[in-house]
């Protein structure tokens, strides 16, 4: 598919020199949607790949581009500014956890929705850090599971397992990372964590997700050997938290995306029952339909039964 091509080439970070066929208008608003347009903009700007194309093209996305610098910058410092004098334990999420680590340029990411797992006996505390640099609480959720605090610029949720109503999750903070750039408390997940995270949320979009996330897969499953995700843990870990579903069905689907990984990917594709994994294919067929990429949303609320986390 000719649109496919030319997001594959401009996602990749290291494309190659001259762009595959595809209409350009459509191009540009696909990289939008899906979050991919900072580092096609990039790419576009200071290598081969970008020559001769047409300034209004390349102009939209570097708009975009400056627009997640901004706003990458002012996140992550207002975070920063939260978290530096907070020791109880804190795992970032999403993008936030993936910036300084799968991405080589603060920009190449939008950091999306600011997430961190916490211990509930810490969560009191944390709550009273963010208060005292001027985030105010905005609401309780998932059982009192979730708390969103905002600025008037910026929310972010504290919650406490991989994703937003999960139970606690002591293995998450067991085998994180220090990030101590954040702060003297905070972790990022282990490449098996950030890989269950990512599943996590695309199956709660019933894998109608958008493209950066399987961009953030497919890094984690181009980590080099002992840093890369371990399928052994990374199985029984989906197994353990109700997330085999979405497992199988997110590496059907960056396997699809992106070819180079599919090897790795199928290594950590669970077994699941004739039943489950029929219905499951089902709704891969229809996310990898080529259309998806164009609409995101699609059927997703009817997908999403068959793969969200149990």
């Amino acid at each position: 598919m000719p649109l496919l091509d030319a997001l594959r080439a401009l996602s990749d970070f290291t494309p190659p020199r001259d762009l595959p066929p595809a209409d350009l208008a459509l191009l540009a608003d696909v990289l939008e949607s899906h979050g991919l347009a900072p580092i096609a903009s990039y790419h576009l700007e200071t290598l081969p790949i970008g020559a001769g194309l047409p300034a209004q093209f390349r102009e939209k996305l570097l708009s975009l581009y400056q627009g997640v610098v901004n706003d990458n910058v002012y996140k992550a410092m207002a975070l920063r500014g939260f978290l530096k004098d907070v020791e109880a334990p804190a795992v970032l999420l999403g993008g936030l956890a993936t910036v300084d680590w799968l991405y080589p340029h603060l920009a190449f990411r939008p950091l999306g929705d600011l997430r961190l797992a916490v211990r509930g006996v810490d969560g009191g505390r944390l709550a009273a850090a963010a208060e005292k640099v001027g985030f105010k609480p905005l609401g309780v959720s998932e059982g009192g599971r979730v708390a969103t605090f905002g600025d008037g610029r910026i929310t972010f949720t504290l919650q406490e397992g991989l994703w937003p109503g999960a139970a606690e999750d002591p293995e998450l903070f067991a085998a994180a990372v220090p990030f101590p750039a954040f702060g003297p408390g905070v972790s990022r997940p282990s490449a098996d964590d950030m890989l269950l995270s990512a599943v996590a949320e695309q199956a709660l979009l019933g894998l109608y997700a958008p493209l950066i996330g399987f961009v953030d897969l497919r890094e984690l499953l181009r980590l080099p050997a002992g840093e890369a995700p371990d399928a052994s843990r990374v199985k029984a870990r989906a197994a353990a938290l109700g997330l085999s579903r979405g497992l199988y069905g997110a590496m059907a689907l960056v396997a699809g995306f992106f070819p180079a990984v599919a090897a790795a990917a199928a290594a950590l594709s669970p077994e699941l029952s004739a039943p489950e994994r029929l219905a499951v294919d089902a709704v891969v067929e229809s996310a990898r339909d080529p259309a998806r990429l164009v609409h995101l949303r699609g059927a997703e609320a009817a997908a999403r039964r068959v793969v969200a986390p149990r």
